[in-house]
């Protein structure tokens, strides 16, 4: 009877407790966007911070309450963006896929040191003792925490320097928060048309010199490793008129030639025309992605140098132009002001 007993109190206070839970479960209940969830579940779930938030769960509340747009997720990209959209029922337009590129070029056993360090394998810690172990105020320090820190292993150190694979950078930017000297740095093709070399950036005196801040040693190294095509790129990112510029050039950049210290510049603008003949000789032209179209009309007066120039930069930034010339032909000094013996008219 004593076991009956003890048997249906103890099934009361169950019933009562599963009562209380169920009473409890409606008020305290919080209510989750379905939304929410259904964009989270599309995300990679990498929690990099690229999209600056602490994770893909604020990232994907931050999208469904439409704080932030439908590609916010970079580490995604369009397919993860094409599905967020239709979860929403939003039109997704094309992002730029940013890529983590070094502003130092040279290794840390080249540069002068201000002491030996001892202590713990990261930049970071090195950094706190006088700004590092280098001399150079903007040098990598070359103890690799970026690479340690990727989450998608696109940093591997070579020969003391970061080297960022483009196929695995994500563009989360996690390498960019992790290192002390502010050497690295996220780009895009498009986003890079207005940058011009900043503190961080460890850039040759030619390139430095170079009005048009074109990436002399890449172009000159490509010519060297035979890429003609990628010299050309390189060079038409910051001047879209090598072919030109290869014979008019007043090449300030080989006054500035390290190579001066030693026995004579290298013939950086005679290796520009080099590239833009190859080019012009293939019968191939090397054509620029484009940001998807502004919407925007914008009328260029002039069909010189500066407005072609103008020209293509702005229809790479997605507008659309109409250049205005009263002579002719476009081309302004090119054509007319320069003589065909220094600049043959093609």
């Amino acid at each position: 009877m004593e076991i009956l007993t003890a048997a249906m109190a103890l099934g009361c206070i169950g019933f009562v407790a599963a009562l209380g839970l169920g009473v409890a479960s409606k008020v305290f209940a919080v209510y989750v966007d379905p939304n929410v969830t259904a964009v989270e579940d599309e995300l990679p779930g990498a929690n990099c911070g690229g999209c600056g938030f602490a994770g893909c769960s604020a990232c994907a509340e931050a999208i469904a309450k439409g704080k932030v747009a439908a590609n916010a997720c970079i580490v995604g990209g369009d397919e993860v963006a094409e599905k967020v959209g239709a979860i929403l029922g939003v039109e997704v337009g094309a992002a730029e896929k940013l890529i983590a590129e070094v502003g130092c070029r040279y290794n840390v056993a080249n540069a002068d040191l201000q002491y030996n360090y001892g202590g713990i394998q990261d930049c970071r810690a090195e950094a706190l003792i006088g700004g590092g172990i280098k001399e150079c105020p903007i040098g990598c320090l070359g103890l690799g925490s970026c690479g340690r820190a990727c989450p998608f292993h696109a940093i591997k150190m070579v020969d003391g320097l970061p080297q960022v694979d483009p196929h695995l950078c994500t563009g989360c930017g996690t390498c960019v928060r992790t290192c002390p000297k502010g050497i690295i740095q996220l780009h895009g093709k498009f986003s890079d048309l207005s940058n011009v070399h900043c503190h961080g950036e460890c850039v040759a005196p030619c390139q430095r010199t170079c009005p048009a801040q074109i990436d002399i040693p890449a172009y000159i190294q490509s010519i060297a490793k035979g890429e003609y095509e990628q010299a050309v790129r390189i060079i038409k990112e910051r001047n879209p008129l090598p072919l030109t510029c290869g014979r008019v050039c007043p090449h300030e950049c080989e006054s500035a030639c390290r190579r001066n210290l030693v026995d004579e510049p290298v013939n950086i603008n005679h290796l520009k025309r080099f590239a833009a003949d190859y080019e012009m000789n293939s019968g191939r032209r090397i054509e620029f992605a484009k940001a998807p179209s502004s919407g925007k009309r914008v009328a260029i007066v002039g069909g010189g140098p500066g407005g072609l120039t103008a020209a293509f930069y702005l229809t790479r930034l997605g507008h659309k132009c109409t250049l205005y010339e009263k002579m002719p032909k476009l081309g302004g000094m090119l054509r007319y002001g320069i003589p065909e013996y220094r600049l043959p008219k093609y």
